[in-house]
C-alpha cells in the first residue's frame, strides 16, 4: 500500500466530485480523451477554475481545447493541477507559457491504520445538506452560497455528510464521496465562533466511522495550511504537495 497508490485514488476522487458538481449548478465541464477541465463562470480566481490530466500527452493535446473552453468562459486564469512526479507535464506546461501559482497539500490513510476512535462530541450523519452550506458559508465567504446551493437541490447527490453539534446548533460539517473503496473528504469547516474547540476533529472522526461501516477501505483528501495539524493527529499522512499551474499573460 504506497502513497503513490493513495495519490492515484485522491486524483480519481477528484475528478468524481467535480463531475458530480458539475450534473447540475454553475460549474461547467469540458472532457476529453485523459483530461477533465471545470469552470466556474463569474468567479476570475484561478482556485475555481481546475484542469486535472492522466498523462502529458493527454495534456499536451488538449491544452488548445482547453484555453478556447476557459476563454469562451470569459475566463483569463485556470489553474493545472500536477501531482508529485508528473516532470514531463511541467514541460509541457513550461514550454505552453504556464507557471507554478501555488501548492496544496494532499493527504491520505488507509483506514486499519487509523485508530478506531470516538468523536468525543455528538456527531451525526445528515441527509439534510443546508447545515453544511451555512457553515462553509460562514467560513468562507458569501460568495460560496452560490457556488455550494447546488448540493440543496433535490434530488440529493450521493454524498456522506456528518455534522456536529453543541447545544442542538451546528457547528462543524464535512462529507465524503466514495469512489470504489476509497472516501474523499471535502468541505470540512468549522463556524468561527467554534473555532479550537475539537469540532473538526470530531467531524474527521464520524467521516472516517461512517466511511469503515461502508465498506471503504482508504481516506484521501487536500489540506489547508490550517488543517494540516488536524489531519496528521487523526493520522493522515502528507502524500506530497501538488502543483497548481497557471497561464501567463494575456
Amino acid at each position: 500500500m504506497t502513497d503513490a497508490e493513495l495519490t492515484l485514488r485522491l486524483h480519481t476522487n477528484i475528478i468524481a466530485f467535480k463531475r458530480l458538481q458539475a450534473e447540475r449548478g454553475p460549474l461547467r465541464h469540458l472532457r476529453l480523451p485523459g483530461v477533465d477541465a471545470f469552470a466556474l463562470p463569474n468567479y476570475q480566481d484561478a482556485h475555481f477554475q481546475q484542469v486535472l490530466f492522466t498523462d502529458a500527452d493527454a495534456l499536451a493535446a488538449a491544452l488548445p481545447a482547453v484555453t478556447d473552453f476557459y476563454r469562451g468562459h470569459g475566463l483569463s486564469r485556470w489553474r493545472v493541477t500536477l501531482t508529485p512526479g508528473q516532470r514531463d507535464a511541467a514541460r509541457v506546461l513550461g514550454a505552453a507559457g504556464y507557471r507554478p501559482d501555488f501548492t496544496v497539500v494532499a493527504m491520505g490513510a488507509w483506514l486499519k491504520e487509523l485508530p478506531d476512535a470516538a468523536p468525543g462530541v455528538p456527531v451525526e450523519p445528515v441527509n439534510d445538506m443546508d447545515d453544511l452550506v451555512e457553515i462553509n458559508v460562514q467560513t468562507y465567504g458569501a460568495e460560496w452560497r452560490d457556488i455550494l446551493s447546488m448540493w440543496q437541490l433535490p434530488p440529493r447527490l450521493p454524498v456522506h455528510t456528518v455534522v456536529a453539534r453543541e447545544h442542538g446548533r451546528a457547528l462543524s460539517c464535512g462529507l465524503a464521496v466514495d469512489v470504489a473503496d476509497t472516501a474523499g473528504v471535502y468541505l470540512v469547516a468549522t463556524h468561527p465562533e467554534a473555532r479550537g474547540l475539537g469540532l473538526a476533529s470530531a467531524v474527521m472522526r464520524g467521516i472516517i466511522s461512517e466511511a469503515r461501516k461502508r465498506g471503504c477501505t482508504a481516506t484521501v483528501l487536500q489540506s489547508t495550511p490550517a488543517g494540516l495539524r488536524v489531519y496528521r493527529h487523526l493520522g493522515y499522512r502528507d502524500l506530497g504537495p501538488w502543483e497548481h499551474w497557471v497561464p501567463q499573460g494575456p
